[in-house]
């Protein structure tokens, strides 16, 4: 009998931008099983970004990086300081 296994399940979040804009929903990130990071890969399931950085004002890394992950076709949404989550908790369902 041959078994086959389904694909791993996306679980990382790209963060773009001022660390220190991130820190709640890194905490929420960690709380519901997703690995946060800053590292750009093939194997996003979003990337969430500063509104600096999606109104083009940030370092040319950051930018190189919204590219990247919209070639891939990974969403990339915004975060506000006062509703860090909620755009990302769709992604979860």
């Amino acid at each position: 009998m041959t078994t086959t296994q389904a694909p791993p399940q996306l679980r990382r979040v790209l963060f773009i931008g001022t660390p220190a804009a991130f820190v709640e929903t890194e905490r929420w990130v960690a709380a519901h099983g997703l690995e946060s990071t800053r590292t750009l890969g093939d194997d996003l399931l979003v990337a969430i970004a500063t509104e600096d950085v999606l109104d083009g004002i940030c370092s040319a890394a950051d930018a190189a990086a919204v590219q990247h992950v919209r070639a891939l076709g990974v969403p990339c949404v915004g975060v506000a300081p006062t509703v860090p989550v909620l755009s990302l908790a769709a992604y979860l369902i």
